[in-house]
């Protein structure tokens, strides 16, 4: 024998205590087969298990085993096939079926770093942020990384290029840009929609950087990724001066012995840019939004040249706050 039912599981964990709640359908000795997850672990409770989907946007199902403490999350295409269901004693199916009347942002999050060290750990995906942690209606959607280099970091924007396979043309440029504060000049199209993936290009408003933290991830898929904490330069203040940057990851064995960049410059182009002695002759990244001129530096060599890696599909970059 199995039985459905309606819980109301309010949100109270150790980030946030919340007085909204988030729906599940319960289906009791049943299980969704799917052999992939958006996240398997251990939790020691149904309630936990459903906070950690509940907390997670992209999460619409869960399954829950008493026995052996083990959650795993669903994704809508994963959680949408009822079909699958199999029976088995000791487990549980919660399927998500929308916010109670009180919350449309059910355990909204301060930022992706406030979700570090928490235990079970929290997966890479979309969460709901409320930076002043005030009215509902301030939070809005954010990707959080919750893998790189210890996690918590928020996704701010994601970018491509203009003119990729030309990469030293004119005409080439990243796109879109966030709203901060260059020349006149600069034509790419702006944005203000928080990105929600890695390929999903836009970038969130710019104000709001600095109030998720102050280092920085640089990931780009045809240059080395960095990680940057401000000295007396930093990117989300808007201020040039120096920056202790390490690269985190070699995507490519070019310059492999090149160092990581160690000043930035905000304005000194048509875009903010890092680099080590000179403007244009040590630049690693430059983030150039001018179509009629310079092209977007992404060199792994540190000397402002077309080193970055060439025919790679779906050409990228991003840069996370944490």
């Amino acid at each position: 024998m199995f039985k459905t039912t309606f819980i109301l599981l309010h949100l109270m964990t150790a980030i946030k205590s919340d007085e909204d709640g988030t729906l599940f359908e319960v289906e009791e000795n049943r299980f969704l087969f799917n052999e992939n997850t958006i996240w398997e672990g251990k939790v020691n409770s149904l309630l936990l298990c459903s906070q950690m989907c509940a907390k997670q946007e992209d999460c619409k199902g869960a399954n829950f085993w008493t026995d052996r403490g083990t959650c795993s999350l669903l994704s809508e295409e994963q959680a949408r096939n009822p079909n699958q269901l199999l029976k088995e004693e000791g487990c549980y199916y919660l399927d998500k079926v929308g916010s109670s009347e009180k919350s449309q942002t059910p355990g909204a999050i301060p930022s992706c770093q406030s979700l570090r060290n928490q235990s079970p750990p929290f997966s890479s995906g979309i969460y709901w942020i409320n930076l002043s942690g005030g009215p509902q209606a301030n939070a809005f959607k954010a990707y959080c990384d919750m893998q790189t280099h210890g996690g918590g970091w928020t996704l701010v924007w994601s970018y491509t290029f203009t003119m990729y396979h030309s990469f030293k043309a004119n005409a080439n440029a990243i796109t879109p840009r966030p709203d901060w504060s260059v020349r006149p000049a600069v034509d790419v199209p702006i944005s203000t929609t928080p990105p929600l993936n890695e390929t999903d290009y836009n970038a969130m408003n710019f104000s709001l950087w600095k109030q998720l933290g102050r280092e920085v991830l640089i990931k780009s898929n045809i240059n080395n990724w960095l990680i940057c904490h401000p000295g007396t330069g930093s990117l989300v203040d808007w201020q040039e001066g120096s920056v202790s940057c390490q690269i985190i990851k070699r995507m490519t064995s070019t310059c492999n012995t090149t160092p990581a960049p160690s000043r930035f410059a905000p304005t000194k182009g048509k875009g903010p840019m890092f680099y080590s002695t000179g403007y244009w002759n040590s630049t690693y990244y430059y983030f150039d939004g001018y179509t009629g001129g310079n092209w977007p530096t992404h060199d792994p060599c540190g000397r402002n040249s077309e080193s970055n890696l060439k025919n790679v599909a779906d050409p990228h970059g991003n840069i996370f706050v944490r």
